[in-house]
């Protein structure tokens, strides 16, 4: 990650730019085609404006940080990840998951939004076993050799 975006805060803020979303002004890298694909996303969903009550209020972009309880830098540290309105979201730790005791949940965003952020290379948070449902990151190299493997990195 540090390659393609930075390697410190401040070699990824020179690379962000400004991404109205719904209204908002969210900042995200440039680099890697980030800030395009979010544009696309957001295009794709202006369709559906029903769908603007999960998409707003964001719960944020660039963040230079680590995940929580964990050593490694998250995604939002680059630019390259959203959260969507946290009124909606399941996360494993704040449903009382302990590592290894994740409990199940019930997604509440719908899937017309997380098929159109995985059409423009972005992966889901919903997906995992440590489950984010808010959270969608930049990751089209994830989703490209998924493909290329025969299997849906998606589904």
């Amino acid at each position: 990650m540090k390659r393609l975006y930075g390697s410190s805060a401040r070699e990824v803020e020179t690379s962000l730019v400004e991404v109205d979303w719904f209204g908002s002004k969210l900042p995200v890298t440039k680099r890697q085609g980030v800030a395009q694909a979010l544009e696309n996303v957001r295009d794709e969903l202006k369709a559906a404006p029903e769908l603007k009550v999960f998409l707003m209020p964001s719960a944020g972009t660039f963040n230079w940080r680590k995940i929580a309880g964990a050593s490694n830098l998250s995604v939002h540290s680059f630019g390259a990840a959203i959260d969507l309105n946290t009124q909606y979201a399941d996360y494993w730790i704040w449903a009382g998951g302990k590592p290894g005791r994740v409990p199940h949940y019930n997604n509440k965003y719908p899937m017309k939004i997380v098929d159109a952020f995985e059409r423009h290379g972005f992966i889901w948070g919903g997906r995992w076993y440590h489950y984010d449902t808010m959270h969608f990151e930049y990751r089209p190299e994830l989703l490209a050799i998924a493909e290329a493997a025969g299997v849906s990195a998606c589904r």
